[in-house]
């Protein structure tokens, strides 16, 4: 008879016991899925609430630059007011044209950083034998401080008893090209023409080193009586238009001496501005305080010309009497690609959220009415209105309308 095979029957305790832990750890897990969704919406909440006070404080210090700009702002002057005004000091021969960088960049001249870039290049290329590519690599990766570069570009050729100021000359006229046209430069000969007679401009103040309002002046078919002055003891004959160079003179063709000492360095800039009694800085309080000056490529961000404009203030007292500065008007569009940079690059701070509640073209106004009602105190501070354009192309018709309108 054969044996019946018994099957092992797993023990009850057992079964228990493996039914047991597995409860366990499916109410382990399900403990631990609650204390996740729980912080989880604690997160939720604490991040919307970060993101609410971010939302408030940008509402909140909106209002607090509104209502610092309503406290700052200054006298509202119409276009055709100040037009007045300009005309009226032409009239007089009260009126004086300082010049900028702007007025020559149209000519092919660099502006003050890639002029730095330029002679930092020939430096590079002549010391460490580097092709220009290197050159100019080095120059674009690490863009050297302009007060460090000037410094050492005039330590350079001190040592190298080499003329500093032939090498400036030769990195500025490089790409220069006199045949461009320039509305701009067009109307100040315009207002040259008449000199010693009446009405006329009284002088010109430039801060660019090069001759290009003598080139023009020149070339016109009007024979002009001026003289660039550019030194002590150069003075204008009666009847002369005197062109100021204050900050140094190098004229394309024309032969450098020692008056030909430009400010370029830190310690040709120290000495005239601790020199109050220096013939520039003499020349430019004189005009400030006496004259009417009209700004024309000029940023006012020089701190010796801001000095200087604050001292001849000072100097006038109480006399309602101001210069003026032509500025550009910001462009919304180039504000909003700045803007949506920004918001790109801080994902995290700035998501679709908060951006949607930021009201993109609102902010984009808010801000460049903000800067520019900045940038307009700060020129009335010195005694300088602002006049706004949205291209500079209105400029020279702008000239236009001063010099050929009759006084009222």
């Amino acid at each position: 008879m054969a044996k019946i095979k018994k099957e092992k029957v797993p023990s009850p305790a057992i079964e228990m016991e493996s039914t047991s832990i597995s409860a366990r750890e499916v109410q382990q897990r399900k403990v631990l899925q609650k204390q996740f969704e729980h912080e989880l919406r604690k997160r939720q909440e604490q991040l919307k609430r970060q993101i609410q006070e971010i939302l408030t404080s940008t509402n909140k210090r909106k209002e607090e630059v509104s209502a610092t700009l309503k406290e700052l702002q200054v006298k509202v002057v119409s276009r055709e007011e100040i037009l007045n005004k300009i005309n009226k000091a032409y009239r007089n021969e009260k009126l004086v044209f300082v010049l900028g960088a702007g007025i020559s960049i149209n000519y092919g001249l660099p502006g003050w950083d890639i002029l730095l870039q330029k002679l930092m290049v020939t430096t590079i290329e002549r010391e460490q034998s580097a092709s220009n590519a290197l050159a100019k690599l080095f120059s674009e990766l690490f863009s050297p401080s302009p007060l460090i570069a000037g410094r050492y570009l005039q330590k350079y050729y001190e040592q190298k008893e080499s003329s500093f100021e032939d090498a400036v000359r030769k990195a500025l006229f490089e790409d220069f090209n006199i045949s461009r046209s320039s509305p701009i430069m067009d109307e100040i000969v315009k207002y040259c023409v008449a000199a010693g007679k009446s009405p006329n401009i009284d002088s010109i103040i430039t801060y660019n080193f090069d001759d290009i309002v003598e080139q023009h002046l020149i070339k016109t078919n009007v024979e002009i009586p001026f003289k660039p002055i550019y030194g002590v003891g150069m003075n204008p004959e009666p009847g002369e238009l005197p062109i100021y160079h204050v900050h140094g003179f190098l004229p394309e063709k024309e032969k450098l001496n020692e008056n030909n000492q430009i400010t370029f360095g830190e310690s040709v800039y120290h000495k005239q501005y601790n020199d109050i009694y220096s013939w520039n800085n003499i020349v430019q309080i004189n005009k400030f305080r006496d004259y009417t000056c009209l700004f024309i490529g000029s940023s006012l961000t020089d701190p010796n010309i801001r000095r200087l404009l604050d001292i001849a203030r000072i100097q006038k007292g109480k006399k309602e009497e101001f210069h003026y500065i032509f500025k550009k008007r910001y462009k919304a569009s180039e504000i909003e690609v700045k803007l949506k940079n920004i918001l790109e690059e801080n994902k995290i701070l700035f998501d679709e959220k908060v951006k949607a509640q930021l009201n993109f073209d609102e902010t984009v106004n808010f801000l460049i009415k903000t800067i520019e009602a900045f940038e307009e105190n700060d020129s009335s501070s010195f005694g300088v209105k602002t006049i706004w354009v949205d291209d500079y192309f209105e400029i020279p018709e702008i000239l236009r309308k001063i010099r050929l309108s009759k006084q009222r």
